[in-house]
Formats: C-alpha cells, sequence, structure tokens
C-alpha cells in the first residue's frame, strides 16, 4: 500500500475526511514473547505494569469494519501477538468480504499452526518478525523463535502456491539494533531462502530521548489534559547504546540488500526511506533534524487512525497516551470527525510532538 506522504494540509485537502483511510486495529495487547526491543513487552515495555491484559471485543471490531467499508479502508492488525486473538479468522474474513486489504506482522511462533486459516481468507501482506541468523535472532527474541518462524514461513508459502494464490506476499521484517546490525548481510544471503519471499522490510530501532520524552509529556499535560505518557515511556532510550553501531558497514550491507532486491523484483522498505551512512549515523545519534525527508509535518492524523485493545482511539502507531475516544462509547466516524480529533489536528498543523521524530518511519515519503 503505498500514500504519499504530502504536507498534511495538502493530504488532507484531497482527502475525505468524513472516514479514514487507514485503519489500525490493535486485536490484543498479549504477546508469546518478550523481545528485548519492544516498547511493549521488552526490557523497557510499559506493558508489563499492566494489571490486566485487554482484547478487542470482536463486536466491535465487526462494528467498524461494517461502519468504514464504504471507503474500503486498508486495515493493519497488531498485538501484542495478532495471531493470539481468538476471533483472527472471522476478522480476515469480514475484511475480505467487505473489499477492503489487510496486512498484519507476526513473531511467526504461531504461523505454522495457522496457515490454512489465513490461506481461507489471505490478507495481502504478512510481515514476519526476524532479526537475524537463528543464533542472533533468538537472543533478541527468545530460544527456538527462529526455527518456528521459517517453519511457519514454509508451511504458507507452499500452501499458497499449492492454491495457486497470489497471496498474502510473504515479508520478513527485521529491526536493527547494536546486537544484530552487523549479521544482516549473513541472513539474508546465507540464513533464509529468499525465494519463499516477496517483500523485505529493515527499519532502524525506534527511540526517543528521556529530554524529548519529557517535553512530550508536558504537552499531554498542557495541551490536552492528559497526566501522564506511560507508553511512550517503554521507547526511552540513551543514545549512547548505539555509539558501537558501525554506520558505514550497516549501510554497505542494507545497499546490498536493496540491490538485490531491485534485481529480483522484490519489494524493499527501508525505515528511514534513504540509505546513507550520514542517515544512520544522525538517526542513532538523535540528531534527526538531520536526516532526509526531515518534515514539519505528518500525514497520518489526517488518513489514519488506530484503535487499541481497550477501545481507545488515537492516530499513531506507537503512541497510545494521546486518547482522542473510545469505540465502547461512540463510533469510529463520530471520533474521527469529533473536537478531540480537530484540537489534535489543530496542534499538528503548528508543530510536531517532539516524539514524532525518534520514529524511522516519519522519514519515509511512501509508507507501505
Amino acid at each position: 500500500m503505498a500514500i504519499r506522504t504530502e504536507s498534511a494540509p495538502a493530504a488532507a485537502q484531497a482527502l475525505d475526511l468524513h472516514s479514514p483511510k487507514w485503519i489500525f486495529l490493535q486485536l490484543l495487547e498479549s504477546c508469546n514473547l518478550r523481545c528485548k526491543m519492544c516498547f511493549e513487552w521488552g526490557e523497557n515495555g510499559s506493558y508489563k505494569e499492566k494489571p490486566e491484559l485487554k482484547k478487542l471485543d470482536i463486536s466491535v471490531v465487526k462494528r467498524i469494519i461494517e461502519e468504514c467499508k464504504e471507503t474500503r479502508p486498508y486495515y493493519e492488525l497488531y498485538g501484542g501477538e495478532p495471531l493470539l486473538y481468538p476471533w483472527i479468522d472471522e476478522v480476515l474474513e469480514l475484511i475480505h468480504t467487505t473489499g477492503s486489504k489487510a496486512h498484519f506482522p507476526t513473531n511467526g511462533t504461531l504461523l505454522e499452526r495457522h496457515a490454512e486459516m489465513i490461506m481461507a481468507f489471505p490478507p495481502e501482506r504478512i510481515w514476519v518478525s526476524l532479526d537475524g541468523p537463528e543464533e542472533i535472532n533468538d537472543a533478541q527474541r527468545g530460544a527456538g523463535v527462529f526455527r518456528k518462524a521459517m517453519n511457519g514461513i514454509r508451511k504458507l508459502y507452499e500452501l499458497r502456491e499449492a492454491m495457486g494464490s497470489e497471496y498474502p506476499k510473504i515479508g520478513i521484517s527485521t529491526t536493527v539494533t547494536p546486537t544484530n546490525y552487523k549479521h544482516l548481510e549473513r541472513f539474508y544471503f546465507e540464513s533464509v531462502d529468499l525465494a519463499m519471499l516477496d517483500c523485505l522490510s529493515v527499519e532502524l530501532q525506534q527511540y526517543v530521548t528521556r529530554e524529548r520524552y519529557d517535553h512530550y509529556a508536558g504537552v499531554l499535560r498542557e495541551h490536552f489534559d492528559i497526566a501522564a505518557a506511560p507508553i511512550a515511556r517503554g521507547f526511552i532510550a540513551d543514545p549512547a547504546q548505539f555509539a558501537e553501531v558501525d554506520a558505514a558497514e550497516l549501510c554497505r550491507q542494507l545497499k546490498r540488500i536493496e540491490r538485490y532486491c531491485a534485481e529480483h523484483g522484490m519489494y524493499f522498505n527501508a525505515y528511514p526511506k534513504v540509505i546513507s551512512e550520514e542517515n544512520i549515523r544522525h538517526y542513532f545519534n538523535a540528531e534527526w533534524s538531520k536526516v532526509t525527508n526531515m518534515k514539519k509535518r505528518c500525514v497520518f492524523p489526517w488518513i489514519s487512525t488506530e484503535v487499541n485493545a481497550r477501545g481507545e482511539v488515537t492516530s499513531c502507531h506507537n503512541f497510545y497516551d494521546l486518547t482522542l475516544g473510545n469505540v465502547n462509547e461512540l463510533s469510529l466516524k463520530e471520533i474521527w470527525n469529533g473536537t478531540k480529533y480537530k484540537q489534535y489536528r489543530d496542534y499538528l498543523r503548528k508543530q510536531l510532538f517532539s516524539i514524532c521524530p525518534g520514529c524511522c518511519l516519519y522519514y519515509n515519503e511512501k509508507p507501505r
């Protein structure tokens, strides 16, 4: 899915603002892994503080899909781990029957078990999160994760080919961290069978500095009457932890992966979009204003919305602290066109949140 990220007002004028074009659904908060870099369940993950884990009621999910079916939005299904959601099959079926398309990421450990279910109403694209060769990946994500995920990819690929189906497109998504950055080349060209894959995505680890987090929390208090920002706190990291990353070596590996995909007709996604030694260094040094494609505004508040597992609506996948309404109380369209959303958009017409540049997706002109 390609969406041109023009300046937000220009994009807004070209779109029907009465309904979002891109809907993220966090189906549940639970996950079966504890990946070290994860802002939800990792070393600094805020979800470990939750006294109770929630999931969206299937009736709410169905109501959202029915309500928005006329505009046929794209759906991104998230967790936690979305394949843990008890009604994932019903969600995929309803999205399919209403003429929309779905994408979802997965850690891959449940993919083999659910491959036949997925093929009944296949999403357009599935991203399997893997971060390196077996020993590197499992050091970040847990023992045995690599083999389970690869078995799942193989099962899904074989079923798709046997059925003669175009979908789902199968991709691997990799988060670059100080632990795995030296091993990307070996991972993609020695550890996985690229013939089973249609797309690759590599993104630099998202993070925010303590200073930017504190500023953001202050903005929420002053402008939006929100007392705390525990979710965003899970992204806090000291740029010093990335000091060992060799930007030149990482750039060389990413360029080789990019060339391979271009030569073999595979879709390649990089976050930030422009791969260069300078961009990598600036990003990991928290010198975000120097990264290519740094913009004054973000288009997402005008085109996309997200409903988290508690029914709370926001505009950004990563930062759930700013709640604009709850679908257990109002319809999604009522929230989308409501006073709080307008206040939120009005603020972002004038300035970014201080945490926005810490999102590597922000530097991509065509997010997918």
